[in-house]
């Protein structure tokens, strides 16, 4: 395979990565920014599975002291 489709079938994995984590961050986060129902349960999940509070926050594109926030919630 040469260099130039190599790099073509990568750029497109990385963009269907973006697509689905911009999706999940649609779905976390209500029109006003807020933590959806399904964002408040996503991060309940990540707790229990022991996902790090920083990867949370980058992952939603929201706060680490959010992240903090919920994660003491759901003790």
């Amino acid at each position: 395979m040469d260099a130039a489709k190599t790099i073509r079938n990568k750029l497109r994995e990385i963009e269907n990565e973006l697509a689905l984590i911009e999706s999940l961050r649609m779905a976390a986060k209500t029109e006003g920014g807020r933590l959806s129902a399904f964002g408040r349960d996503l991060l309940k999940a990540a707790k229990v599975a022991g996902v790090k509070q920083a990867f949370m926050a980058k992952l939603l594109d929201i706060t680490p002291g959010a992240v903090s926030q919920h994660y003491n919630k759901s003790r």
